[in-house]
């Protein structure tokens, strides 16, 4: 039988304590946690910050029939040599021109057409119709088709490989969010695959849950307790798949502390996340495993600098960032490490060219303590949006 928790009737402070006693040894418990610190606190960015690239359908009462459009530009390049992610370059660029139509203040149409050309190739590698039914209820927003998705979900990199904006951005589904000063939350259920009787492949489902609270929010200072949960499951019924059905949870929780300088200044904020991180899956047998993760985010004049520590242990997540994975994503291998720790900086630069048109400058080095490896990456990003 397995053991359970019991958490001591003590102080909030004493209790955030207590989190980091326990983490080691029962990280999935720890998450649980975290939430219960939530609900005994009366909570009514994190870590990588993607607020550039995020898509949202906009609705302006003002405009009936408009044309919209957005473009992302990117250079990515991997310079990875260990057994767990491979090395590569991504070189290309999306566009995204699409019509608006309102036929209410709280109502949009939109439609249009998704394309990808990446360098080195011949021909557009995608072609994607879009189209979102988009209606909002007080603060509440509900989507039908294409959603506001891929890093707009604003989940941690172990969670969401950001790689995914750049291969696989256009996302399909339902989805409703709602997002005041205070609270973000965004719910959501995409349909990556299909399949029908007979087919060899399986059906896909990616769905979850991301939610932002904040309990302190005072000028200088913010305390808010950032929540995800993902859930990935691939089967079908009468199909051709050697593969077995699979469904694969991940969730993360932290307690995040945001400093800003209420002056102008050389030292603009600083902000501190700690997540505990969870998986585990349910396939031809069960899998389980969690991580630490800390984040330090310290912004200044010039540029922002993050830290970040990875501690996994059997860690997976079907859509996370390859680093942080347990089993190896390189080709052809069957390599896997049962802890895996990280020891990552990021130099991150957005520059503000004209209304609507960003330039993103990242630097990313990072230490492998396992294998004792070297390695970074590197990435500019012009995005545009009208």
């Amino acid at each position: 039988m397995k053991r359970i928790i019991r958490i001591p009737d003590c102080s909030f402070i004493t209790q955030v304590k207590y989190f980091f006693t326990i983490y080691q040894a029962r990280p999935w418990q720890s998450i649980l946690f975290i939430c219960y610190l939530y609900l005994n606190s009366h909570i009514a960015d994190a870590q990588l910050n993607n607020r550039f690239f995020e898509q949202r359908f906009l609705l302006d009462s003002t405009k009936k029939l408009t044309f919209r459009f957005s473009s992302l530009g990117f250079v990515k390049n991997n310079e990875f040599f260990g057994p767990i992610a491979d090395g590569y370059t991504l070189f290309g660029y999306q566009l995204n021109p699409q019509l608006a139509y309102q036929p209410a203040s709280n109502v949009l149409l939109q439609a249009g057409v998704f394309f990808q050309k990446d360098f080195g190739q011949e021909r557009i590698t995608r072609i994607a119709p879009t189209f979102t039914v988009k209606f909002r209820h007080k603060n509440w927003n509900y989507l039908f088709g294409t959603l506001e998705g891929s890093v707009s979900h604003r989940l941690i990199e172990p969670l969401y490989n950001f790689e995914r904006l750049l291969q696989q951005r256009i996302e399909n589904g339902l989805q409703i969010n709602h997002q005041t000063d205070r609270t973000f939350f965004d719910f959501w259920i995409s349909y990556p695959q299909n399949t029908r009787p007979g087919y060899t492949r399986q059906e896909q489902f990616w769905g979850g849950i991301s939610a932002e609270f904040s309990a302190i929010r005072n000028p200088g200072f913010q305390f808010t307790i950032p929540i995800q949960f993902t859930a990935f499951h691939a089967g079908g019924q009468n199909i051709n798949s050697p593969l077995p059905v699979r469904t694969a949870l991940n969730a993360a929780a932290s307690l995040s502390l945001l400093w800003q300088n209420t002056t102008s200044g050389f030292f603009r904020s600083a902000r501190l996340d700690a997540y505990a991180v969870g998986y585990s899956e349910n396939a031809e047998k069960s899998y389980s495993g969690g991580a630490f993760y800390p984040n330090l985010t310290v912004r200044f004049r010039p540029a922002t600098v993050l830290f970040s520590y990875w501690n996994g242990r059997n860690y997976r997540a079907e859509f996370g960032g390859d680093l942080y994975q347990n089993y190896t994503r390189r080709y052809n291998s069957t390599y896997q490490e049962a802890n895996r720790q990280l020891l990552i900086m990021r130099f991150l630069k957005a520059i503000p060219i004209t209304e609507g048109l960003w330039v993103t400058v990242r630097f990313e080095p990072h230490y492998d303590f396992g294998n004792k490896k070297f390695e970074h990456s590197e990435g500019v990003y012009i995005s545009f949006q009208r």
